[in-house]
């Protein structure tokens, strides 16, 4: 008995064979930022290093609230306030991760009357939530004089606007004003100056 030879079988055994080799193959995702050294300025890491190097320092903070045209001030201390709030709004506005990469006109300029190096982000998109961030450096000790940042927020329910300065160990401000859709405009001010 004479045996046929399948040419089917052994096509299909060429192709289930290659098949098999490159879906066993680990797909190269490339990360687009690979190349690129380094990140943004880190709100959050900023932070951390402010709290570490003054922690355990007591003093005095006069905190002033201001909601639409009524103000309250109180004496509060380093011990007892909630920093976690403050924290929490500033830290929000981190730029540092490397998916914001792209995401932001930067500008470096010296202020020579001021004695201070600024480095200014912007956003390319004005729907991005932090839309401005400006650091000011002393140009003879190289440390942070200040820090401004713009928030900018819109859905369906308000449209909220924050301006948040800090200028360490000397004065932290926290403005919101908030457009909700249904309702009264409402301004705040949070501020904590510190009486060291």
């Amino acid at each position: 008995m004479k045996k046929h030879f399948n040419y089917g079988r052994i096509v299909l055994l060429i192709i289930l064979t290659g098949f098999l080799l490159t879906s066993c193959k680990k797909k190269d995702t490339k990360d687009p930022y690979a190349d690129v050294q380094g990140n943004y300025f880190s709100i959050r890491q900023f932070g951390i290093d402010q709290w570490n190097t003054y922690q355990g320092s007591p003093f005095m903070i006069v905190k002033t609230v201001k909601v639409n045209n009524k103000t309250d001030s109180s004496y509060t201390n380093s011990d007892t306030l909630n920093w976690g709030n403050i924290f929490k709004v500033f830290f929000e506005t981190d730029i540092s991760d490397r998916k914001n990469l792209g995401l932001y006109t930067f500008t470096q300029f010296d202020d020579n009357e001021e004695g201070s190096h600024n480095f200014y982000y912007k956003a390319n998109d004005p729907d991005q939530f932090t839309q401005k961030l400006l650091i000011t450096i002393d140009q003879l000790n190289n440390k942070v004089k200040g820090i401004y940042i713009e928030t900018y927020k819109k859905d369906i329910w308000s449209e909220t606007k924050q301006i948040l300065f800090y200028n360490p160990m000397h004065t932290i401000q926290i403005q919101t004003d908030e457009k909700p859709t249904i309702g009264a405009k409402k301004y705040m001010v949070v501020e904590y100056n510190f009486q060291r």
